[in-house]
């Protein structure tokens, strides 16, 4: 019953995350990197990450196939978020309205995001 009450909490706490790094992340696009709104938003996305990646992380602690193909699943939504997040920093709809370098750096942040996912990936089923 232990398990699948973290599992189940891990699940809320990885929806939580994402939905933290899909709404904040494109707010960084129109701030300059020096602002503290800048260094705000991106520590929540910081924390979103985290949140994400932790709900993998205690749901792989268990072990058996099964667990590993739904941490491989959720490990494939965050994948699909950076991708997602790396074309919008990368060629955003409005570039006028929009900062060079924190373009990159949001783009930067979504694509340590595609490394870790694919890194956890292998990882799950190598190792």
């Amino acid at each position: 019953m232990q398990n699948l009450l973290w599992t189940f909490l891990s699940l809320v706490a990885y929806i939580v995350g994402l939905v933290v790094i899909v709404k904040l992340t494109p707010r960084l696009l129109v701030h300059t990197f020096d602002e503290g709104a800048f260094m705000g938003i991106a520590a929540a996305a910081i924390v979103g990450a985290l949140v994400a990646f932790g709900a993998v992380v205690v749901t792989f602690a268990n072990g058996n196939l099964l667990v590993r193909v739904l941490s491989f699943l959720l490990l494939l939504g965050i994948l699909i978020v950076g991708i997602q997040l790396s074309l919008k920093s990368f060629r955003p709809r409005m570039p006028a309205n929009t900062v060079t370098a924190s373009r990159f750096m949001a783009g930067g942040f979504a694509v340590f995001l595609i490394v870790a996912a694919l890194s956890l990936m292998v990882r799950l089923f190598v190792g």
